[in-house]
């Protein structure tokens, strides 16, 4: 038999890199406590501290919501007045085709 026995899946141990130039790595800090999963600590959580209500208006004296709001409202309606004028085409082609349509049936007749 030749190259290396396949019995098992082959493992390649990982080798990690520090250059000598490198930091000595960061210390560990201790993992948090585990939350009780019994009735006991589950009945606790909802004791937690609750979050702060939310505030009416936040910025730096500022009304940037309101002009983004503004810009976008601006640009939606510049986009549905070009669909508008796009629709308005289209609707004028078909009611040319279709005068043209009935034409050409009147006369179909007629010869």
């Amino acid at each position: 038999m030749y190259g290396y026995p396949v019995t098992g899946p082959m493992e390649i141990p990982r080798e990690v890199y520090r250059s000598p130039n490198a930091p000595p790595p960061p210390e560990l800090l201790e993992l948090p406590q585990i939350n009780d999963a019994k009735v006991s600590g589950l009945r606790l959580q909802g004791t937690l501290a609750k979050s702060l209500p939310g505030m009416a208006e936040v910025g730096s004296m500022t009304n940037v919501r309101r002009m983004e709001a503004e810009q976008y409202a601006a640009e939606i309606g510049a986009a549905f007045n070009i669909s508008k004028q796009q629709q308005q085409r289209s609707n004028a082609i078909a009611r040319a085709k279709n005068r043209q349509m009935e034409r050409i049936a009147k006369q179909f007749g007629v010869r």
